[in-house]
Order: C-alpha cells, then sequence, then structure tokens
C-alpha cells in the first residue's frame, strides 16, 4: 500500500472513528429533540464524506478492492446485507413506505438510515483489518465512554438517573454495556500489556459498571447481569483444567453474587431498602403488573403479537408499530404516554413490523453473530466467552428496548470485531488476518470517475443532513417563538419549515406545527389575548389547516394528525370563530376507522358534539363507546370517562357521581395531577369539601408534603365550619409558600 492509499486509509478512520468520538457529544438545541437529531444528521454526514473516501480508496488500491469482495463471502456480513433488503422490501408492504424508509424528527431512525449503518459497517471493515487498527478503535471507545460518564454524574440535569448526552439512561446504559464489554476484550487480548494502559482498561470497565448501576435502567440491569452470569458459568464448565483461579474467581463471585440478590430481595419491603432509590429500583421488578413501565411493556408486547397474526408475512411495515398500537389500542397503556410507537421489545417489534419475512433474516444475523463466536471459541476460549456474553447481553436488554443510535455505534463495531477475530483465528499465522501481502500491483486511478462519487456524496449530505437540518431548525424557532407568544415573529419560520422539501421532514415539521398549533388555541387565545396577537394566530390557522389536511390525505395511517386536526378544527371555532365543527367531526369519524378504542378520539369527538350543542348525541356517544370497553381495562375506566364527559359539558354534579364512582372501583385520582386536579375542581363546585379533604389528604400521602395540598385542605375545612383546623394546615401551608400570608385574615 502506497502513500497515497496509506493517507485515505487513515482519513477513512478518522472519519469512521468520529462517529464514535463527536457524536454521542451531539447535543443541538436548536433542533427538535436536541439529544437525537443533531447526532443522526452528524452522523450521516461523516458517513457520506467517508463513501467518498472509501470509493477512492478501492479504485486506487487492489488489494482493498479484492479485500472488500472477500467480505461479501462472510456469513455475517451476508446476514446484515440480506436484513436490510428484506426491510426495504417490507416497507413496501406496509401501511406507510415513506415513513418506513424516512421515520420521524423524534427517532431520526428508518430503513434508510439503518442503510447509512450498513455502509458504516462496511467500510469499517475494510479498514479496521490490523490489531494496531482495533487497538486505536478500543482506546478511542474507552475515552469516549469514559468522558462520557464522567459528565453524567456532574450533569444530571432534573432526573435522578444517569443519561449522559443520550437524554434517555436506558440509551446510555445500552452503550455502556458496550463500553464494559470492550474494555474486558482490550484487557484480555493484551492490546496495550505491559504498562498502566493495560491495566487502565480493567479499572474503566469498573467504573463504567458503577455509572451503569447509577443510570437505574432495569432491562440493563437485568442484561449485564445475564451477561455475566453467562461468563461465569462458561468459565466453570470449560476451564476447569486451563485456568483454575478464574474458575474459583467465577464460582466465588457467582456465589457471592446470588446471595446478594437473593438478601436484597428478601428484604425489599424493609423501610431502608424502600427509601434507598437505588435499592428500590432492582426490587420493584417483583411487582410485575403493578408498575406502570412494566405493564405498559408487556401489554404492548401483546399488541406485537396481534398485529404479527394480522399482517404475518411484511408486518405493518419498519418503523409503523404506531399503526398497529392504534388499532389494538389499550388505554393501560397510554396512561402516561398515550402515542406508543415501539414495542419495548426488539424481537417482537421486528416481528409485528416485518413480519416472517424480515424477522427470518433478523434471526439469520443473530445466528450468524453466534457462530462466528463459536468459531472463535476453538481457539480462543476466554476471549469467546467476552464476546458471547457481550451479545447475550445486548440480545437482552433488546428484550426492554429497541436498537437505535446508541446501540449501533457499540454493535456494528463489535460485528466487524468478531468476523476480525474470526478471520484471524481462521489465518493464525498472518500478522493481519485481514490484510492481504504482494498481491497486484498499485492501480493509477482515473480521477474523473471521483466526480459521481463525489456528487453521490454531496447529494446524500444536502438531502439527508442539510435540508432535513434547516426544516427542523425552522420548525422549533416557530414553536419558540409562539411559545413567547410571539405569534407575528413566528410565521415567517413556520412558512420556511413548509417550503422545505425533504421525505424526512416534510410531514413531520407540519405534524409538529400542528400541536403547537392546537395547544396555543387551547391555553393562550382568550378573552385577554391581545387582538394583533389574535389576528397572527388567526393567520396561521389559516396556514396550518389545509397542510395538515394534505397530512391526513398522504399519511392516514399516522395515528396523531386526527387527534391534531379534530382538535385544531374545535378550537379554531369556539376561540377563533370558525365555522370548522363539521370538519372536525368528520375528522374523528375517519378516525374511528383505524381505532374504535382510543380515548383521546372519543373525549375529543364528544366536546365537538357539545360544541354543536348535540349534548344528547355526545351523551349517547360516549354511553356507547363506554358499553363496549374491555373488562381488562377496569370497572372505573367507563365512569373516569363519563366524569370526563361532564366536566366538559359543565354538569358538575354528576361529573362527581362519576368521578366517585372510578374511585370506588379502584381508580387513585392522586397518580395523574390533571384528573386530580378535575375531582378538586368539581367536588368544590358541587361544595362538597369533605371530598376535597379526603382527596387532598391522599395527595400528600402519595407525593408528599405539598404547599398548595394544605392550602386546599385548609379552605376545605375552613368551609366546613372548622377554623381550628384550617389553620393548622394554614400554618403548614405558609410554612413552604410565605406569598399564602396574604390570606391571613381568613383563618384568624
Amino acid at each position: 500500500m502506497g502513500l497515497v492509499e496509506r493517507n485515505l486509509k487513515l482519513i477513512l478512520q478518522v472519519l469512521l472513528l468520529a462517529a464514535i468520538a463527536i457524536v454521542p457529544f451531539v447535543r443541538v438545541n436548536e433542533l427538535y429533540f436536541p439529544f437525537v437529531s443533531g447526532k443522526a444528521y452528524v452522523f450521516r454526514a461523516l458517513v457520506a464524506a467517508a463513501f467518498f473516501f472509501w470509493v477512492w480508496l478501492l479504485l486506487k488500491d487492489q488489494e482493498s478492492r479484492i479485500k472488500v469482495q472477500k467480505l461479501f463471502k462472510n456469513i455475517l456480513v451476508v446476514a446484515i446485507l440480506v436484513f436490510f433488503l428484506a426491510q426495504v422490501a417490507a416497507s413496501f408492504f406496509g401501511v406507510d413506505p415513506v415513513y418506513s424508509l424516512f421515520s420521524s424528527v423524534e427517532r431520526a431512525d428508518g430503513v434508510l438510515q439503518y442503510g447509512f449503518w450498513v455502509l458504516y459497517f462496511l467500510m469499517f471493515l475494510s479498514v479496521f483489518r490490523e490489531k494496531r487498527d482495533w487497538k486505536l478503535f478500543f482506546a478511542v471507545f474507552a475515552i469516549v465512554a469514559v468522558a462520557l460518564s464522567v459528565y453524567s454524574w456532574f450533569d444530571q440535569g432534573w432526573q435522578a438517573q444517569l443519561y449522559g448526552v443520550f437524554g434517555n439512561p436506558a440509551y446510555f446504559a445500552t452503550f455502556l454495556l458496550f463500553a464494559i464489554g470492550f474494555s474486558l476484550v482490550a484487557f484480555e487480548r493484551k492490546f496495550f500489556y505491559p504498562g498502566l494502559v493495560h491495566y487502565g482498561f480493567l479499572v474503566a470497565a469498573g467504573f463504567f459498571v458503577v455509572t451503569l448501576v447509577f443510570t437505574q435502567v432495569r432491562g440493563v440491569y437485568v442484561a449485564l447481569a445475564g451477561g455475566v452470569l453467562l461468563f461465569f458459568l462458561l468459565a466453570i464448565l470449560f476451564l476447569r483444567k486451563e485456568n483454575k483461579k478464574l474458575v474459583f474467581f467465577s464460582g466465588l463471585a457467582l456465589l457471592l453474587g446470588l446471595s446478594a440478590f437473593g438478601g436484597l430481595f428478601a428484604a425489599k419491603n424493609t423501610e431502608y431498602v424502600q427509601h434507598t432509590r437505588l435499592l428500590y429500583r432492582i426490587t420493584e421488578v417483583t411487582e410485575i403488573w403493578e408498575k406502570g413501565s412494566t405493564r405498559e411493556r408487556l401489554l404492548n408486547w401483546s399488541i406485537a403479537l396481534k398485529a404479527f397474526r394480522e399482517r404475518p408475512l411484511f408486518g405493518y411495515g419498519p418503523e409503523n408499530y404506531a399503526s398497529a398500537a392504534n388499532r389494538y389500542y389499550d388505554y393501560r397503556i397510554g396512561k402516561g404516554e398515550p402515542w406508543f410507537d415501539r414495542a419495548h421489545n426488539q424481537p417482537l417489534d421486528t416481528l409485528a413490523t416485518g413480519g416472517i419475512a424480515v424477522f427470518a433474516f433478523y434471526a439469520f444475523w443473530l445466528g450468524s453473530a453466534a457462530f462466528l463466536i463459536f468459531k472463535i471459541a476453538k481457539k480462543r476460549k476466554i476471549l469467546s466467552f467476552l464476546l458471547a456474553s457481550l451479545f447475550l447481553a445486548y440480545f437482552i436488554q433488546g428484550f426492554f428496548l429497541f436498537d437505535l443510535l446508541a446501540v449501533y455505534l457499540g454493535l456494528f463495531p463489535f460485528l466487524a470485531f468478531l468476523i476480525y477475530e474470526e478471520q484471524r483465528v481462521k489465518n493464525p499465522a498472518s500478522a493481519s488476518s485481514l490484510s492481504l501481502r504482494a498481491t497486484a500491483g498499485k492501480q493509477n486511478t482515473n480521477h474523473l470517475t471521483l466526480v459521481p462519487v463525489a456528487l453521490v456524496s454531496l447529494a446524500l449530505i444536502y438531502f439527508t443532513v442539510v435540508i432535513p437540518w434547516q426544516a427542523n431548525a425552522a420548525v422549533l424557532k416557530f414553536y419558540a417563538y409562539s411559545e413567547s407568544k410571539l405569534y407575528r415573529e413566528s410565521i415567517p419560520f413556520l412558512k420556511e419549515a413548509m417550503s422545505m422539501y425533504s421525505p424526512y421532514t416534510t410531514w413531520e415539521v407540519r405534524k409538529r406545527a400542528g400541536w403547537q398549533l392546537s395547544n396555543v388555541l387551547e391555553y393562550e387565545v382568550h378573552e385577554d389575548t391581545k387582538p394583533e396577537q389574535l389576528e397572527a394566530i388567526k393567520e396561521i390557522y389559516e396556514f396550518m389547516t389545509p397542510e395538515l389536511e394534505k397530512f391526513l390525505e398522504a399519511r392516514p395511517s399516522d395515528p396523531q394528525i386526527y387527534y391534531v386536526l379534530g382538535r385544531t378544527y374545535r378550537l379554531g371555532s369556539e376561540k377563533l370563530g370558525y365555522n370548522d365543527l363539521d370538519k372536525a367531526a368528520t375528522v374523528f369519524q375517519k378516525a374511528f376507522q383505524y381505532s374504535d378504542l382510543r380515548v383521546e378520539y372519543f373525549n375529543e369527538f364528544s366536546k365537538v358534539l357539545l360544541s354543536q350543542g348535540r349534548v344528547v348525541d355526545a351523551e349517547q356517544a360516549l354511553v356507547e363507546y363506554t358499553g363496549r370497553l374491555p373488562r381488562e381495562w377496569g370497572e372505573y375506566f367507563s365512569s373516569l370517562t363519563m366524569g370526563h364527559f361532564y366536566f366538559a359539558a359543565k354538569e358538575y354534579d354528576k361529573a362527581l357521581e362519576h368521578y366517585e364512582k372510578a374511585r370506588e372501583t379502584g381508580y387513585s385520582f392522586v397518580e395523574v395531577l390533571s384528573e386530580y386536579s378535575r375531582y378538586l375542581f368539581v367536588a368544590e363546585e358541587t361544595k362538597n369539601y369533605e371530598k376535597i379533604i379526603a382527596m387532598a389528604k391522599a395527595f400528600l400521602a402519595r407525593w408528599g408534603p405539598d404547599a398548595d395540598t394544605y392550602f386546599n385542605i385548609a379552605v376545605g375545612y375552613l368551609n366546613l365550619g372548622d377554623r381550628e383546623t384550617g389553620r393548622e394546615f394554614f400554618r403548614k401551608a405558609i410554612v413552604m409558600k410565605p406569598e399564602y400570608k396574604e390570606y391571613n385574615s381568613f383563618f384568624k
């Protein structure tokens, strides 16, 4: 390899390592979903740039070209490629091919994004093929993971869990799984032996474990435990004669670990464990149905299986799980987040969205990776045990999460390393298992052939990075200005976002802007709204509603567009004077064809009917709806839904009556702040002060001391004529919130 070829290889390695060294730290607050969007855009730009130099290297160096050709004979490479092609094919048989290919702004994923990762994987394989290349990779990955971990300890933000710069503790924890595995692999392979750096990898692995523990992500806890357990069991079973020290350590660690976990779960009901968040997070996994996050995952898994049974061959299409979740809507999932777009189980998500056609190739690449690990085990047992444990940990965490950028940053280099090690085991005499010596000489390159390649790279950057970035940033500026009530100033940014065509953002920016418009109408348009602000809001409304209508026509399987457009029509009619209630009713009638149980649709539909003066029709629609609700949702749900209807109809006596039925049949209003507030409001309107006091005390028992709640109790007692007890709670309120002192005169 000549000087030019070596420089091209170096440039490629720098660009590919930059995806690991730079992308995790990217956070662009000027974009929607700042922890996600910027990372995806920078990654695409790096891959597109690397593609140009990769093709140049292949044209220039015959050795590299032959090596890449040989890669396509590797079973794992073939498996990854056919899995990608299967996803492409399934996209065109799904409910929304465009969404399958390009995904959403929130996820920045999709089949074509996976294609970027496949390209990254192939380029990585072609230039990381010697020991020194992998030493560089492991060093970079460890340094990045250390930096991310240190940062997470000093910048937790509002979360009690560590999340680094990934914005989500689960994403960060999964990244740390690979950091732990890679550090131990580098240590076992003695890439930096002897010296402090060698032992530094062992220390780093310990630091990553501690950091992972404090992410408090239970699914990754299970994954880590599964990986560790597998390593210890393999060591005990297969190294009894070769490495007695490791076998003894494995047995001892296994015994101590099982004893510690057994003791922890035996003491799970003690006050110390209950009040130590970290320990409680571990032990609460036994409360499978009681915990919302666990319950929601189990219900989502059930929906995924229903979706597979409905469309077994090609599924709903990659990325289109939200459509399946809408069709098989379950209220118990939607309490916290009603618009689920993932099954939170990678195998089941693949089955539901890709059917057998994609799942078979998903299983094929998993099996191919396991096969390579088995081949490595013939010559390097401990290394293969580490690789198997890391692979199992990845697979287990996938049962509680899903594959995404934070996972792929570790996964694809891991798969490339499997191929490197398998080739190395196959050709032990070669100093570099993936390099060719004394092959054909240099080849002159006609540099004109690089022109179309450069144009392709630039086009990729422009269409997959520049335009989506600009549209994303523009719609966020619309959000920021409108959130600050600068409605007139927000309009140019809205129009700018809408004017940019990109399948990544064309419909997404409309949905985000639609959500913001409906929220502005709901909360910011009232009798005190300034006339000039009202005029600007009307202009936004008149511009946006046709765009949302186009969205509905183009992507009728999107669950959110019906709610956004229908709600916008209703609020525009009620607050801006437009005559769009019939349009709103029509939108929800269409929505019922896709989901005849989604409570968000029915609640909004009933409000539309109320606005039309059709009180009896609205009541009848809700009675019919509650009459066919699944029993497993709970007896309380029908009463709760009717209570919300009567609340909207301002029939507070009936609202309280149904709320009481919901409470008596097991519903806890204190779990959802908005519903707790509604209960207090209707109780106050109907002068049921005893119920206000009882519910407020239940809130204190659930959430602890709260000034507003103390004040509500004080006012309740005051209205019941018990001034002394009211004064007692009033004192507690002013201790926590001194501004309540202005009401002193009422409690004297």
